[in-house]
């Protein structure tokens, strides 16, 4: 951090954004300076501190004292703090998981304008949990959200388009709603944008850059699920990022089913030569981490753990049309 202290003043004029940013740099350091701003009433700083007691970011990790200042916070009128409240009965940080509760505290929020509860109440009401489920209430939260510039918002604006959730399916309507999802940076818009793409026009040059950056943008589990699909792909450059996506899984998420599957693919030679040196050196850290995760307690599956079901199913469409193409890619001209 550019100073070990911040002062009071300072932390008034910084956005959640920014602050964000500030305690990235050195979080046990910014501990102290941000649960001060947090006890002194600073509501943006009792967001920040509570996230940071959940993740254990800087502080040993205390999800029920994290949830205690998202409910301060809350208490204060930060629609920020009555989010992340829900978030927290959703997900089950400090507190048994209660998706009916999570949803009363994102229908708040999102009432309030709250881009992010309006998307949380929009996937809660899309997948049945703690409401019944409700397509077009979905589809109506969704679009709120996307108005006020969530990116996810546009990529799930995008499937409803896509598969004809609650109304008749338009691809090319859709594919717009992708590109939206993609140029705002989300990894799966950046995804669906580019399978669609490749589905419709066939152009792999058009779709490559959309793949890669996706990859690069998503995080190990997404990685994993582009691995497996693009591995099956006839394009030698496709399977050449398949290589790079299990690669981002196996180095940053650290599973052992994740390092076999890129040890695996070097030794298959899926990004053009085999590997065996490689592919020795990831089979060994995959022992060794599965060694390791017998000594830790099992933990139940949450919902996030859950909720790729729809991004399995989208994967599961891209293997199908890799199947029914030739090897040959196809370029119009």
């Amino acid at each position: 951090m550019r100073e070990a202290w911040i002062s009071y003043t300072e932390l008034q004029r910084m956005g959640p954004d920014v602050l964000r940013a500030r305690i990235s740099e050195r979080p046990e350091e910014a501990a102290r300076w941000v649960e001060a701003a947090a006890l002194n009433g600073l509501v943006n700083a009792q967001i920040a501190w509570g996230q940071m007691l959940v993740d254990g970011h800087g502080v040993l990790a205390n999800p029920a004292a994290g949830l205690r200042w998202f409910r301060v916070a809350a208490s204060a009128g930060s629609m920020d703090g009555v989010n992340m409240v829900g978030r927290c009965h959703e997900l089950g940080w400090g507190t048994a998981p209660d998706a009916a509760e999570a949803a009363r505290h994102y229908h708040q929020a999102a009432e309030a304008g709250h881009g992010w509860a309006q998307f949380n109440l929009a996937t809660l009401l899309l997948d049945g949990r703690g409401v019944p489920p409700d397509r077009r209430e979905a589809r109506v939260w969704y679009m709120r959200s996307a108005w006020g510039g969530n990116a996810k918002a546009m990529t799930m604006l995008g499937r409803f388009v896509e598969h004809g959730w609650d109304r008749p399916a338009r691809p090319a309507a859709a594919l717009r709603w992708y590109r939206r999802g993609a140029e705002g940076e989300d990894y799966r818009g950046q995804f669906d944008y580019a399978r669609l793409l490749l589905e419709l026009t066939g152009r792999l040059d058009f779709a490559l850059p959309w793949f890669a950056r996706s990859i690069a943008n998503g995080v190990p589990a997404f990685c994993r699920n582009v691995g497996a699909a693009l591995r099956e792909a006839p394009q030698p450059e496709l399977r050449r990022l398949a290589l790079r996506a299990l690669e981002r899984a196996a180095s940053e998420g650290g599973e052992a089913s994740d390092l076999r599957a890129y040890a695996a693919a070097l030794a298959a030679g899926l990004g053009g030569l085999s590997d065996p040196a490689s592919a020795a050196r990831q089979f060994e850290q995959a022992r060794d981490a599965e060694l390791a995760s017998r000594a830790e307690p099992a933990t139940s599956t949450s919902s996030t753990e859950q909720r790729p079901r729809r991004s399995r199913t989208l994967l599961a469409r891209l293997r199908a049309h890799f199947n029914s193409r030739t090897a040959a890619p196809r370029h119009p001209t």
